[in-house]
């Protein structure tokens, strides 16, 4: 029995309930769906950095570690050779994470179709969609779907919402029956829910990295300014050591 037909026959609590539901199912959907996509967008942005100047940044702070290192003499010089030795190593670590994070390159349909296809899953297995004791259940599957959207891999994601679609993994409606009080305690959940992403999401669109991200016009032009200047300093570096 669908939704609206199970509504049509339910008592008003229960069908004001199951309603109130459902909207806040789809609004909470929006909103996840709107915080995956810029998360994604700050991703991507990040591996695109690192694809462009990675190598130029590794070259960098090694001629700054070790320029560092051979001049240091006082305890002021030495905390700064071990300050440029702490970078490079933090930046290597970061650096080598991203050499696994590769991505698939898309067409524009397809990265609408990609996009689709994710808030159409993430609808069917998002944590934060579904009653506790399902989580477990469908979390493995959201982890699956949100790495393969990361990679833009599009085969994968499309695989992961036919196999959604055919199994109806979580049936709304049929969940909860004419169970008012576990309807309340849903909608309860939902609203918590709801506010908690909101916060989230107002954090992610304050925050420095969304911010630089989205005042780019035109990332091809960023990072060829980027390489330039980064290749200037090598330059200049190793002309004075």
């Amino acid at each position: 029995m669908n939704t609206a037909t199970l509504i049509h026959v339910l008592d008003p609590k229960i069908k004001s309930g199951l309603k109130q539901i459902e909207n806040l199912r789809e609004e909470l959907t929006e909103k996840e769906s709107e915080k995956s996509e810029l998360d994604k967008l700050i991703h991507d942005f990040n591996v695109r950095h690192q694809q462009e100047c990675g190598q130029l940044i590794i070259q960098l702070l090694t001629l700054r570690k070790d320029r560092l290192k051979e001049k240091s003499d006082s305890d002021f010089e030495w905390k700064q050779a071990y300050d440029a030795g702490k970078a490079f190593h933090d930046y290597q670590k970061i650096f080598d994470a991203a050499q696994k994070d590769s991505q698939w390159n898309l067409t524009n349909d397809e990265e609408i179709e990609l996009k689709d296809l994710f808030r159409k899953a993430s609808k069917c297995c998002h944590p934060d969609m579904i009653e506790d004791e399902l989580e477990d259940e469908v979390g493995a599957t959201f982890h699956e779907l949100k790495s393969a959207y990361n990679q833009n891999d599009l085969s994968r994601v499309r695989e992961i919402w036919e196999s959604l679609e055919s199994e109806k993994q979580i049936n709304v409606s049929s969940t909860y029956g004419k169970d008012l009080k576990k309807i309340q305690m849903e909608i309860v959940r939902l609203k918590s829910q709801l506010k908690i992403v909101k916060s989230d999401l107002k954090e992610l669109k304050d925050s420095p990295a969304f911010i630089q991200v989205i005042l780019l016009d035109d990332w091809d032009e960023y990072f060829k300014e980027k390489k330039r200047k980064l290749e200037q300093e090598i330059q200049h570096m190793m002309a004075n050591t």
